[in-house]
């Protein structure tokens, strides 16, 4: 069963490798940051202590990535396009990844291996993490690695010991990719299902996890002391999240970030059957051969482990009131879906003809829901940035707020990147909430505090300002948790008290996904 892959073989792994890169650089640096990019930005401009205590408020979550993208920033700048280009380069390698764990499954099968590495990254959600400035490509990158790692190690023959490099590179891809988000652990479990049928390596791999484990200490140490309370904005599980999750989970739409288009219900109904028959005929394989006292059938069984247990994890940790965001997690069973269709369609039962139009035209459904997505910004932080700055008089005090004070991340980039700030630090705009000065950077995560607009006292804040913007986003949910509700009913009392003192007030909206409100009040 172990074996290396030959020149002919790097062809699908090349190609899904390129197709993937390709797809993710192209109109990179046009989208606007958003809210989650801002605070990337923010966390690893700091130094020193200042790195390590942002990195910490997180909890430890993206530890890894923040690290690296602060050597990058450090090194080649903070450009848009500078900053996303590591989440474009794990793109390719998940592409090539994912053709190389499809070689191992189906030795020689060169066709289904390169079906596997398009269906993977030719996908909305990973061609749009692989735009973002996050590290959700990454560790979609370092899972498949992981999975391709424990491959090797269970192919290699009972008489053999597994090569080093197979071992210390499944230690160390679990390792990163756990460091790069806890969401990760969700797939440990299915690789250890998949040791009780190779168990002649149970040994080996859970003496590797164990080591895993161990070098998380600090990891979870970290994760303990922050707590999920971070996770206040997840809400519970509804049909809404369930759609969104199974609609991204078939690379037909990722909502609420993109709207729907004209081809989003065929890809919804077209990779959904596939999924559907895909699942149904595979297990029904594994399940006979079981029946029959034969070995399961070893790479059927293998991708249904990374697909199934961690879905039925995550709804049990839902379940169970734990917040997990469900949308985002099942970009680490995409390269599984594309794995299970893959074999679906170009197994050798299958007129070749046939099988390669079938995958075609599931390539061609899920390009017609990644073009549209180019350049679009659901959350356009750049646009009201230059809003604010154009509708600030050149005289007089105008202040500005943000709630959250996240929303102040992503204006620091902008601002910073606007040529006139480098010229003029902008007297005439008046930071309040916070009061750092322009052209300091401070990651300001999860951060909600309010102005004083008590009518009781004489507020300072109206004599002060005569114009005050009050930038808002992720101010809070209606329906969300308990804290996500504590959030939003601050926010409403803080625009209520400044109706109050401003006798005159307009608004604006930005974006969709997450809008971006921006109120100018004046007296």
């Amino acid at each position: 069963m172990n074996r290396r892959l030959s020149n002919p073989d790097l062809i699908p792994v090349v190609v899904a490798g390129a197709v993937g890169v390709l797809l993710a650089a192209i109109d990179l640096g046009s989208r606007s940051l958003w809210f989650d990019e801002g605070s990337t930005f923010a966390i690893v401009s700091q130094h020193g202590a200042a790195l390590w205590h942002a990195i910490a408020h997180d909890g430890g979550n993206m530890l890894l990535y923040y690290v690296v993208m602060h050597v990058v920033v450090a090194w080649f700048g903070d450009a848009t396009w500078v900053m996303r280009l590591p989440s474009v380069i794990a793109t390719g390698l998940t592409g090539a990844l994912v053709a190389a764990t499809a070689l191992r499954l189906f030795p020689a099968n060169r066709r289904l291996a390169t079906a596997a590495g398009l269906l993977a990254v030719v996908s909305l959600p990973l061609i749009y993490w692989g735009q973002n400035v996050r590290g959700y490509a990454w560790l979609v990158t370092f899972s498949v690695a992981s999975f391709l790692a424990l491959i090797v190690i269970l192919q290699t023959p009972a008489e053999r010991a597994p090569a080093r490099g197979a071992v210390l590179a499944y230690v160390l891809s679990t390792l990163a990719a756990l460091y790069i988000g806890y969401d990760v652990a969700l797939l440990i479990p299915a690789q250890l299902a998949l040791v009780l049928v190779q168990r002649e390596r149970a040994r080996l791999v859970i003496g590797c996890l164990v080591v895993v484990a161990l070098l998380s200490v600090p990891l979870l140490v970290l994760a303990a002391e922050r707590g999920s309370g971070q996770l206040f904005w997840v809400g519970p599980l509804d049909w809404q999240v369930a759609g969104q999750a199974v609609l991204a989970l078939l690379s037909a739409a990722l909502v609420p970030n993109f709207h729907r288009t004209a081809t989003t219900v065929p890809a919804v109904i077209v990779m959904g059957l596939a999924v559907l028959v895909a699942l149904g005929l595979a297990l029904r394989i594994v399940l006979r051969e079981r029946r029959e006292l034969q070995k399961p059938a070893w790479p059927l069984l293998f991708i249904l482990a990374w697909l199934l247990v961690p879905t039925v994890l995550a709804l049990v940790a839902y379940a169970a009131g734990e917040p997990i965001e469900l949308p985002r997690v099942t970009i680490l069973e995409l390269p599984a879906i594309a794995l299970l269709v893959a074999w679906l369609l170009l197994r050798p039962a299958v007129i070749p003809a046939l099988g390669t139009a079938a995958v075609a035209v599931l390539l061609a459904l899920r390009l017609a829901q990644v073009i549209p997505s180019y350049g679009v910004s659901p959350e356009p932080w750049k646009a009201v940035t230059a809003y604010v700055l154009k509708a600030t008089p050149a005289r007089g005090t105008t202040c500005v707020a943000f709630y959250a004070q996240d929303g102040r991340e992503a204006f620091d980039y902008y601002l910073l990147h606007t040529t006139r700030l480098r010229t003029d630090p902008w007297p005439n705009l008046r930071p309040v909430l916070p009061t750092l000065p322009w052209g300091s950077i401070k990651p300001y995560v999860e951060g909600y505090a309010t102005l004083d607009t008590n009518p009781a006292r004489p507020p300072r804040l109206a004599s002060q300002c005569p114009r005050l913007w009050l930038i808002t986003s992720h101010s809070g949910q209606s329906g969300g948790t308990h804290q996500s509700l504590v959030n939003l009913e601050r926010y409403q009392a803080l625009t209520s008290g400044l109706e109050r003192l401003y006798p005159h007030h307009n608004l604006r909206t930005f974006g969709w996904a997450s809008p971006i409100r921006v109120r100018l009040f004046s007296r």
